[in-house]
């Protein structure tokens, strides 16, 4: 039976291993309460830093692991998370060809890596990029680019200190916000979408194409999804193409994957791409638009070596993300309310009171739903 090492899962997650037979223990942060462990009655390990590859193994090693034991895995499902395992998995030597290399992931999570090697082999779906060390470097790629430009940290997530530039004008009212370096990208025209895809022994199976809807104070705030977006069959064949011809470059072999890409005129444009599954409950969304969310499909693809099928439960489902600055409602009134609301299955809230502010970034929106018609 295989035993699945989890760092710092969500429930969901463990639900849907404990489902499909697997044995579980969960890699949580010393001082992280065992809320976890009240719930599930699972057994977990404490470690003073869950992300550091090491610790981990050391952890591994005194709870019984055996280097080389084709049974045992390590699965992280955030960027960093995932980079972990996967130097646990191969330090230790176990469950080999189930998990992404720690290279490709590293690739993945280095934007000029990525976008460089994009530029050298797939050139048609990208754009100009430049490594910039000062504010110079960024107004030479802004006179580049005509339509502007983003900033944006070199290995950052959640749409954190990432600028939107058309102007020179623009650029110094951000520059005492930058940290350089940064990387500075041709900006693409066109509606966002991210391709969902999971993939067994280097085969993808394309899972669903996601609208985005973007919003917060910098405009690149993810603040809903659709699943399936509306577009044409053509379209959305071609995005799974172009997404598959990435996972291959970088040499993805296992696991969920999350691309984001941009149709600027029909030509689809590659934003980033992630060897895990997408963040805002993507996971859970491709429950209702294939049949199966992330963590099924993950845990059984870990088991059976096979793809679930696509089976979706209704015609579409969404997630938006609300801001409540205003809300007289209480959070649990505001929950009730939601629910009560037809299609809704599920509400959150994410700050409570007091701690709401301006959405600058994914970690600060406030509340969301997710809705689905049958």
């Amino acid at each position: 039976m295989i035993h699945a090492f989890l760092i710092s899962p969500r429930e969901e997650v463990i639900s849907a291993f404990l489902r499909e037979g697997i044995n579980v223990t969960v890699i949580q942060q010393l001082t992280s309460n065992s809320a976890l462990q009240r719930v599930e009655n699972i057994d977990q390990i404490y470690v003073q830093d869950p992300l550091n590859p090491v610790q981990v193994v050391d952890a591994l090693i005194e709870a019984g692991v055996e280097a080389g034991d084709s049974m045992n895995v390590c699965i992280g499902l955030g960027d960093d998370s995932s980079i972990c395992a996967s130097t646990v998995n191969a330090l230790l030597g176990i469950r080999n060809e189930k998990y992404n290399t720690v290279l490709s992931l590293l690739t993945l999570k280095n934007k000029p890596r990525l976008r460089k090697l994009l530029s050298e082999k797939l050139p048609l779906y990208t754009g100009a990029f430049k490594l910039a060390n000062n504010s110079l470097q960024v107004e030479a790629m802004l006179d580049k680019c005509p339509s502007g430009v983003v900033i944006k940290p070199i290995a950052g997530s959640g749409s954190r200190n990432v600028y939107i530039v058309a102007s020179h004008e623009e650029l110094e009212s951000y520059l005492p916000n930058i940290e350089f370096p940064v990387l500075v990208e041709e900006k693409f025209s066109g509606q966002e979408y991210s391709v969902e895809v999971m993939t067994i022994n280097g085969v993808h199976q394309p899972l669903v194409v996601t609208e985005k809807l973007l919003g917060g104070l910098s405009g690149v705030v993810e603040i809903g999804q659709i699943q399936p977006a509306n577009i044409s069959t053509a379209e959305k064949e071609e995005l799974f193409e172009v997404t598959c011809k990435l996972l291959d470059l970088v040499g993805v072999r296992f696991g969920l994957s999350h691309t984001e890409v941009i149709l600027e005129n029909g030509v689809p444009k590659i934003v980033e791409s992630h060897g895990r599954v997408g963040g805002d409950r993507i996971a859970d969304l491709l429950g209702y638009s294939t049949g199966f969310n992330a963590f099924e499909r993950l845990a059984h693809a870990l088991v059976n070596e096979q793809f679930l099928p696509l089976d979706p439960k209704g015609a579409s489902c969404r997630i938006d993300f609300v801001e409540l600055s205003d809300q007289l409602m209480s959070d649990g009134e505001w929950v009730t309310a939601q629910l009560a609301q037809d299609n809704v299955v599920q509400a959150q809230i994410l700050k409570p009171l007091g701690e709401r502010g301006p959405v600058c970034c994914s970690a600060d929106r406030h509340a969301f739903y997710i809705s689905y018609i049958k």
